[in-house]
């Protein structure tokens, strides 16, 4: 476990320099959450998200997804998920100089994770490894001639699938008698269906706020520094809401 943290962390120090090579965009991103104990170390989850683009000019996209976790142990927890995404996406011109408009697509998202945590003094160091499964489904969407705006035959977008392991290392501050609970990580997504490629990697930043016992926001800047055909590149802001029973 301390190796894979320590071969994680170089990798992303190694990645830092060329994050902020790429072109940026700015988008919003906001969730809420409801999770609920069955029983003891294991919860059921149900979230929403809704994300933005170009400031708050364009919907990025929107999900649902449902999950379960279970803790063996204080250091160790388990989780699978399935998330539905709705994305946008842009009007774009093909190389054959067909103009096809905005369009929306869906998607379906399988995960597995497993995440290792250790604690020293109130520092909180976890590692998660996650696999991601992403299927396209096929559609057709209208398009027009780029010179005289004539409408054609409609455009097939196929089918397609992604396969990728993303690794997370994290650290929380838990500040004692405070609400704040800072913290920072980094993640690396490996694309399994492009040879282990590193093709993304976010860097984040922020807090927790506890409210009371069951209510929680969440609140963020992310930095990523490259974009797959479903998610912003560049910076976000983002606030999240946690309701835990």
């Amino acid at each position: 476990m301390k190796q894979r943290i320590l071969i994680t962390l170089i990798c992303c120090l190694t990645t830092l320099t060329g994050a902020w090579a790429q072109s940026d965009d700015f988008g919003v991103w906001t969730s809420a959450e409801v999770k609920k104990r069955i029983f003891s170390g294991f919860d059921a989850s149900v979230e929403g998200e809704f994300r933005t683009r170009d400031g708050l000019s364009e919907v990025d996209r929107w999900s649902l997804a449902a999950g379960v976790s279970y803790k063996f142990t204080s250091f160790l927890k388990a989780d699978l998920g399935y998330t539905y995404i709705h994305s946008h996406q842009e009007a774009e011109t093909t190389k054959k100089g067909n103009y096809i408009p905005s369009y929306w697509s869906p998607r379906h998202r399988v995960t597995a994770s497993l995440t290792g945590s250790y604690t020293w003094k109130r520092l909180e160091f976890s590692l998660r490894e996650r696999f991601q499964y992403t299927y396209r489904t096929s559609m057709y969407t209208e398009k027009y001639d780029g010179d005289d705006g004539s409408q054609k035959d409609d455009e097939y977008i196929s089918a397609k699938e992604k396969s990728v392991l993303r690794s997370r290392l994290q650290v929380e501050w838990d500040i004692k008698k405070c609400k704040f609970s800072p913290y920072a990580s980094c993640e690396l997504y490996h694309s399994i269906t492009d040879g282990w490629a590193i093709d993304k990697t976010r860097w984040t930043v922020g807090t927790a706020y506890k409210l009371n016992k069951k209510h929680s926001l969440d609140f963020y800047y992310r930095y990523q520094n490259h974009a797959d055909d479903d998610e912003t590149n560049g910076h976000v802001l983002g606030i999240g809401y946690k309701l835990k029973f």
